[in-house]
């Protein structure tokens, strides 16, 4: 069965005009403000299903307290860790560790948690309603007292809205933020404020499970083909 070659998707930032760079930008902004807004002291910063890292890596690039920050970056694809590691050599960003691991599982973010700033950007959309009402249920794992979540609504056809988004991360004890940086109206950048009580990292708790959209697709098609069949058949009766 096919799966979808992340390494390859990640050319879409080539094109700085695309949506997805333009999305990534506005990122940035968003994480530029949230460091610029953090207290003095340290800042940890974990990124789950981090990809190749650009919206962290980026935006450290030339932020004054790059020496502050410590980041922990996770995904599965092979080709996107080792991508990621050689952008924080170039870029001379110390503190980085990219973990190479299924992100959806507790037992990746030992010593990377409690964070201070937590991104979940870019994987929403892969995620069934389920899965995203169980990670938001689970990231106080993941925050300190006061921590930041940044997350993104990828496009007007997300079956996830804001609206249902905000919601979920209220009823974990998130509070909703408003950035100052300008938003245009086909994203939708989240910023959440942990207002609750921390809670220790329990050991082998699954989060989510991604669904590649290949896969996702050719399962959906699948499904779709069995109703047709069925109503073939109660038609022929």
């Amino acid at each position: 069965m096919r799966r979808t070659d992340w390494a390859a998707w990640h050319r879409v930032y080539d094109d700085p005009e695309s949506r997805f760079s333009v999305r990534l930008r506005l990122v940035q902004a968003h994480l530029r403000e949230v460091l610029d807004r953090h207290p003095p002291g340290p800042i940890r910063i974990v990124v789950p299903c981090a990809g190749q890292g650009r919206d962290v890596l980026g935006m450290l690039a030339d932020h004054p307290r790059r020496g502050d920050v410590t980041v922990t970056l996770i995904d599965l694809d092979p080709q996107n860790a080792e991508f990621a590691r050689a952008t924080a050599r170039t870029l001379g960003i110390d503190g980085v560790a990219v973990i190479e691991a299924d992100a959806g599982r507790t037992d990746v973010y030992r010593g990377a948690v409690p964070a201070s700033v937590v991104v979940v950007v870019g994987f929403f959309v892969y995620l069934s309603s389920r899965d995203l009402s169980r990670l938001i249920r689970h990231l106080p794992q993941l925050c300190d007292r006061g921590a930041v979540v940044v997350w993104v609504r990828g496009t007007v056809a997300d079956k996830h809205t804001p609206e249902s988004i905000r919601a979920r991360f209220q009823r974990a004890g998130f509070t909703s933020l408003t950035p100052d940086v300008e938003t245009p109206p086909e994203f939708y950048v989240g910023v959440e404020r942990f207002d609750g009580t921390p809670v220790a990292l329990q050991p082998g708790v699954r989060l989510f499970s991604f669904r590649d959209p290949l896969r996702l697709s050719h399962h959906t098609l699948r499904r779709a083909r069995k109703r047709a069949t069925r109503s073939l058949r109660r038609e022929a009766t």
